[in-house]
């Protein structure tokens, strides 16, 4: 078939639609009402006897340059290749994946294009029984444009990525076989509104559906509810009929489950209007999302022509005093940033992945999501409705590369924001978004967008959205930058907990006062962390006027490859910005989600689960505990308390029972005990369970701190041999040598078993001193590490000598170390071995600070490489997760037991792992028990891996890190807090390491 292909709309700053249809409602209509009550949210789309789902197969042609377009271009001719829809080009191969931050992909001035834009032509065949229905073309998603043609005519134009796209096709559709044809180009006008911080995909990424209407149809409805008091509402439906209704009649009828609440039914008219009044409901709420069924029947003597299902929830958001208040109660919002990204499809989510996404997020306790940056799939927003979530509903427009902007890359942030000739294209994405998603019941804001500038075209937005829908606040974090300050609500990202301490007292200024705070960005998840969460937290529960916030982000974004495929060129089974030859790129930035691309939970989500807990537990006093139910609508009927005692890690008294707290408030429970043990540790440890034993989350609470493992054994002698390069100490059935020229132990063997790595990896056998760390992602912003000025991994570690002195029933080695960088001094480092009659050795590390020395470092420990044949790992800490002082909420102190390899976190990006804070000892044993202890005097953190902490920090993927054939243990006196210093703010000060002078921790490490 042959098409005349207009090759300019993209290009035309005064065109961003032609025929498009008006925005109205998401809803899927079907003529047998059983066969629709059969469905969910999920399925209905895919099973209709109406809409015809066109994803598939289709016939697809890349070109590289639009001057190569065919402007004649006949079908019959054109070699297409197969391609799956939806699908974008990067996942498909016909282009390499990029990944971008703030930047547009090329630098000119809006709404300038390059002169050539890669374009794509799709074609799909569909077959129709007969001619004389009414035929819509729904596109849910297309990045950047389309340009629509049905057998050889031109139908329509569409700019707006995430918006819905529908077009009448009814005069262009004939009986038999029909041919659409869709040109969708890389780039448009469109995208100067579309600089998101992802993957830059193009395509029809989202299902197409052909809505086969009978001569009369529901067009579009709304619902309106007005709170009454108590628990009454009124409803008011307003439905548009679309074409020959004469003889047709409209039903509505409002049911809780199968119990009819309201019905009526009318002719039909082009807009039909329904009341029903003083109806006694259960309010909608994320904790108890009641909804209730309604159903618009459009039929006729012959019958059903059109039904559809709509979930209904009655809801009351309003700001009282500068507070947010849900249904007349104070909400916290604890919530996630969610992109669309799937690591094998892109942009491509299908039912199960969003299903997938919000049920974790259920078991993770989140109870909000911010559609980052721009409407989802429908399916999302309806789904939340059932599962209950609390949805901030985000507008596609975000222009952040106008920061840097131009050929000469100018810093101008309103340029568009501020040009009203743009106005129209960002109400018209507010709109769409608004008639799409009006009706649910868990939109709780509308966001105006992101990153965009601002403030003119947002205010004209905003009145429009006000205009029309008052009932429900507006949100936009640019704003923060102007006059205007907030919308409806003051929003700020990456805020500290301490400006959040400020807000919620009044004394941070007056443009934070009158309005409540919410964070729509905190806490970056990126890498290890976030940490410093529960520390929000504690200020968000104090003040009524914060809002709580959305952590940045739900999950990695990356490319999976698989490696098992000889047809794949990459050598890592996930990439990011770089991997793929592109030259603008923002590295690994993408990597920063609370997830793994594939959905397992990083440590940072276990985190997260442990803070949004529902419930909260303190104590009063001796045996009495105080649990507060969190939430504001549910009370705690359905959750299990299991409590118990441990003492040293083991369980001695544990009892479950269950509570009805109410919403918001707290119960106080008597749980004796009697202390037996002043030199023993004790816990009370609560884990929360809902009715099918699923963890909802733990708590433990320290009661005792008491035991400690600073004895050692003095009985027995022991003789010391030296040469020039070494000094031993024997107690006849072991030994320690000491090299005296690097102050290592080369040799640590007892009973014929040498624990260290005679072969060592580093070349460094240990105990070394080190106060640096493979950086984590939050050692860093904007690309910059924390410690690069600072220049700690290039510091040289000189050894100044050794000395030693025998005792009675002991000898004593003091090591000396000396610090430097470009001549300058930072450090002097002592480390003093006493090695007792049993060749256990109590080791006392120090550190003083010169002048040129920061107070500010990562870590401070030794490091040391044992035989690789010491896998097994026990120890008494925080576990079993990693953890680190201000990311801990997640780990309980108790007894774990693994292995070298278990105890690493495979992080895309790799970086320091594993920590393992408050920890009183730890056993590294080969599979017969040989090895050595470590006992902390009192606690210390370590880590231990196959690799070595030079490898670690030299690698850019997780295949980069092999197994060396050894075991690298790090004993800690301090580790720092990670912040979220990658796009946020550093850890707070309590979690730093700053010393003024010296500082010392000591530890005893004892053979197996």
């Amino acid at each position: 078939m042959k098409y005349s292909i207009i090759n300019d709309n993209f290009r035309n700053f005064d065109v961003f639609e032609i025929n498009k249809l008006k925005p109205r409602v998401y809803a899927i209509p079907y003529k047998n009402l059983r066969k629709l009550k059969s469905t969910d949210v999920l399925t209905e789309r895919y099973n209709s006897d109406t809409v015809r789902v066109l994803s598939g197969e289709w016939d697809f042609k890349y070109y590289k340059k639009s001057s190569i377009l065919p402007v004649n271009f006949d079908t019959d001719r054109i070699q297409f290749v197969k391609v799956n829809v939806p699908s974008t080009w990067q996942r498909t191969g016909f282009e390499s994946p990029v990944y971008l931050n703030t930047r547009y992909e090329f630098h000119l001035y809006p709404p300038e294009l390059p002169d050539e834009v890669p374009v794509g032509v799709y074609r799909k065949l569909f077959e129709t029984d007969k001619a004389g229905k009414n035929y819509v073309l729904s596109f849910l998603g297309v990045v950047s444009c389309l340009d629509l043609y049905i057998n050889g005519e031109f139908v329509g134009y569409s700019e707006g990525a995430h918006n819905s796209a529908e077009f009448d096709i009814s005069k262009f559709v004939k009986k038999g076989t029909n041919e659409i044809v869709a040109v969708v180009h890389k780039w448009s006008t469109g995208t100067y509104l579309e600089c998101q911080d992802m993957f830059r995909e193009n395509g029809i990424f989202r299902d197409v559906l052909l809505y086969e209407y009978e001569k009369a149809y529901i067009n579009d409805y709304e619902v309106k509810n007005t709170f009454l008091g108590g628990s009454s509402y009124s409803t008011d439906i307003c439905i548009d009929i679309k074409g020959e209704f004469s003889g047709y009649t409209v039903k509505a009828e409002l049911y809780d489950g199968k119990k009819l609440l309201a019905s009526d039914c009318v002719q039909a008219n082009p807009d039909v209007d329904f009341s029903f009044e003083n109806l006694c409901v259960n309010e909608w709420s994320a904790e108890l999302p009641n909804v209730y069924e309604l159903y618009l029947t459009l039929e006729d003597k012959n019958g059903i022509s059109s039904v559809i299902r709509s979930y209904i929830g009655y809801k009351r958001v309003e700001i009282i005093d500068e507070v947010f208040t849900f249904n007349n109660k104070k909400i916290k919002f604890k919530g996630v940033n969610h992109h669309d990204t799937n690591p094998v499809n892109g942009y491509v989510m299908s039912a199960d992945d969003i299903k997938l996404d919000l049920t974790l997020m259920k078991q993770f306790n989140v109870n909000a999501i911010r559609t980052s940056h721009y409407p989802p799939d429908p399916m999302l927003i309806s789904l939340a409705d059932i599962m209950g979530f609390y949805i901030i509903d985000e507008a596609d427009i975000e222009t952040h590369g106008t920061g840097s902007i131009g050929p000469k890359k100018l810093y101008k942030p309103n340029l568009i924001s501020h040009d009203v000739k743009w106005a129209n294209r960002y109400v018209d994405r507010v709109c769409r978004m608004y008639y799409r998603d009006r009706n649910h019941p868990s939109v709780t804001m509308w966001s105006l967008g992101n990153e965009a500038g601002g403030y003119r075209n947002q205010d004209i937005c905003y009145t429009f959205l006000n205009g029309i829908c008052p009932e429900i606040p507006v949100h936009y974090e640019g704003a923060i930058r102007t006059k205007r300050v907030g919308y409806d609500v003051i929003s700020e990202m990456y805020t500290s907990s301490d400006n959040c301490e400020k807000t919620g007292l009044h004394t941070r200024g007056k443009k934070y006062i009158g309005k409540p705070l919410f964070l729509c960005e905190y806490c970056h998840a990126m890498g290890v962390g976030p940490g410093c969460l529960e520390d929000y937290w504690n200020i968000f529960y104090k003040y009524d006027n914060l809002m709580g916030g959305c952590i940045w982000e739900w999950a990695d974004h990356a490319v999976r490859h698989d490696l098992s495929d000889s047809a794949n060129e990459y050598e890592y089974e996930y990439t990011y910005g770089g991997d793929h030859g592109e030259e603008m790129h923002d590295g690994n930035f993408c990597v920063d989600g609370l997830m793994y691309p594939d959905r397992k939970p990083h440590t940072g989500a276990l985190q997260m689960k442990a803070v949004y807990r529902p419930v909260r537990c303190e104590r009063v006093s001796d045996g009495l505990y105080r649990f507060i139910n969190t939430n504001c609508f549910k009370d705690t009927s359905d959750i299990a308390f299991k409590c118990a005692i441990s003492k040293n890690g083991e369980t001695v008294k544990s009892k479950e029972f269950r509570l009805c707290i109410k919403p918001g408030r707290s119960e106080i429970v008597n749980f004796p005990f009697i202390f037996d043990d002043d030199r023993a540790d004790y816990f009370f440890n609560v884990k929360y369970e809902d009715e099918n034993g699923f963890e909802i989350a733990s708590e433990q609470i320290v009661l005792k701190d008491g035991l400690r493992f600073e004895t050692v054994d003095t009985n027995g002698s022991l003789t010391v041999l030296e040469s020039d390069e070494n000094l031993g100490i024997s107690n006849g059935f072991g030994r320690v040598v000491f090299s005296k020229t690097s102050g290592e132990i080369i040799s640590y063997c007892v009973n014929d078993n040498e624990i260290l790595n005679t072969r060592p990896a580093d070349n460094k056998k240990g105990f070394v001193p080190n106060f640096f760390r493979a950086p984590i992602d939050n050692d860093s912003h904007g690309g910059i590490n924390k410690w690069d000025s600072k220049k700690l991994e290039e510091a040289v570690t000189e050894f100044m000598g050794l000395e030693s002195d025998k005792g009675n029933n002991s000898v004593t080695v003091r090591c000396y170390y000396r610090v430097s960088n470009s001549k300058k001094l930072l450090y002097n480092s002592a480390v003093e071995y006493v090695i007792h009659p049993d060749c256990s050795m109590t080791v006392t590390a120090s550190l003083k600070r010169s002048p040129f020395a920061d107070k500010d470092i990562p870590r401070f420990g030794l490091t040391v490489e044992l035989n690789s044949e010491r896998q097994q790992v026990e120890y008494y800490g925080r576990g079993p997760y990693e953890n680190v002082c201000d990311m801990n909420r997640h780990c309980e102190i108790g007894i774990y037991k693994s292995t070298v390899a278990e105890m690493h976190e495979d992080y895309i990006m790799p970086q320091d792992n594993s920590n393992h804070g408050g920890t009183k000892y730890l056993k590294v044993t080969d599979a017969n028990g040989n090895g050595i202890a470590v006992y902390g005097c009192p606690k210390f953190s370590f880590s231990i891996h196959n690799y070595t902490q030079s490898a670690l920090i030299k690698a850019n993927h997780r295949e980069d890190l092999k197994d060396q054939r050894t075991v690298f243990l790090s004993v800690d006196g301090f580790y720092r807090g990670a912040g979220s210093l990658s796009c946020g703010p550093d850890t707070l000060p309590k979690y730093r390491f700053a010393f003024d002078d010296e500082i010392k921790f000591r530890f005893i490490v004892k053979p197996l």
